[in-house]
C-alpha cells in the first residue's frame, strides 16, 4: 500500500507534477546564485589568475561530475520504477546495490582525476601562470569527489521517490556552509585558491553523509527487513 507521504502516486497528476518541479528549480538557481558568490569571493579577495584556475577547472569536473549525475539517474530511474510499482523490497536492493556502485566508481574517477589533472590541464591548454593554481584546486576537489557523486545519486533518488525538496534542503545547507567557509579560509586565514576548495570539500562532504542518513531514514517506513546486493 503506497505511504500517505507518496504524492507522486496518490495525487492528481497536475499536482503531483507541480509539487515536484518547483524544488528542483529553486535548486537551481541557489546553485548559480552559489556559484556567483564563489567565483566573486576568488575574484575579489585572492586573484584574477585564482578566477581564471577555478573557470579552467570547472570545465574538467563536470566532465566527472556528468558521469556520476549519468549513472545517478539511471539508478533512480530503477528505484522510480519499482517505487511506482510498491516493490519496496526490489526497490531497497536497487539503492544498496546503487551505493556500493557508486562509492567503487566515485574512489576510481577521483584518483585519475587526482593523478592525471596536471595532464588533463596541459591537454586543455591552461597558461602557465595559472596552472599551479589549477592543480593545487584540483587535487583537493577530487579527494571530495566521492562525496559530490555520492550525495547526486542520493538527490536522484529522492527525486525518484518524488521527494525532490530533500535535495533543496541540502544543496541550501551546502551552500550556505560552503560560502561562510569560503570566507573564512580566504579572509580569515588567507588560504587562497586551497581554502575554497577545502570549503567545497567540507562542506559538500557534511551534506552528502546528512543526505544518506535522511534518505535511509526516510526508506526506512517500507518495513521489508533485510536485502540482498
Amino acid at each position: 500500500m503506497a505511504n500517505k507521504n507518496d504524492y507522486l502516486i496518490t495525487s492528481s497528476p497536475l499536482k503531483a507534477l507541480f509539487l515536484f518541479f518547483i524544488p528542483i528549480a529553486l535548486g537551481n538557481l541557489f546553485q548559480q546564485f552559489y556559484n556567483l558568490v564563489d567565483s566573486s569571493i576568488l575574484g575579489h579577495f585572492v586573484s584574477e589568475q585564482a578566477l581564471a584556475a577555478s573557470a579552467v577547472c570547472i570545465s574538467l569536473t563536470n566532465v566527472f561530475i556528468f558521469i556520476g549525475n549519468g549513472f545517478g539517474i539511471g539508478a533512480g530511474v530503477i528505484v522510480g520504477k519499482n517505487f511506482g510499482a510498491q516493490n519496496y523490497r526490489q526497490m531497497k536492493i536497487v539503492v544498496l546495490t546503487a551505493y556500493t556502485t557508486s562509492i567503487v566508481l566515485s574512489i576510481l574517477l577521483g584518483i585519475i582525476g587526482f593523478t592525471g589533472g596536471r595532464q588533463f590541464l596541459l591537454w586543455l591548454k591552461t597558461p602557465s601562470d595559472v596552472l599551479e593554481l589549477a592543480v593545487t584546486y584540483l587535487r583537493i576537489y577530487f579527494l571530495g569527489l566521492p562525496f559530490v557523486l555520492v550525495y547526486n545519486v542520493t538527490a536522484s533518488m529522492y527525486n525518484a521517490l518524488g521527494k525532490s525538496k530533500f535535495p533543496l534542503f541540502f544543496l541550501i545547507f551546502s551552500s550556505l556552509l560552503n560560502i561562510g567557509l569560503d570566507v573564512l579560509f580566504v579572509t580569515r586565514f588567507h588560504f587562497g585558491i586551497a581554502g575554497v576548495a577545502f570549503a567545497t570539500l567540507i562542506a559538500q562532504g557534511i551534506a552528502c553523509i546528512l543526505s544518506v542518513i535522511v534518505f535511509f531514514k526516510t526508506i526506512s517506513v517500507y518495513r521489508i527487513g533485510k536485502t540482498s546486493f
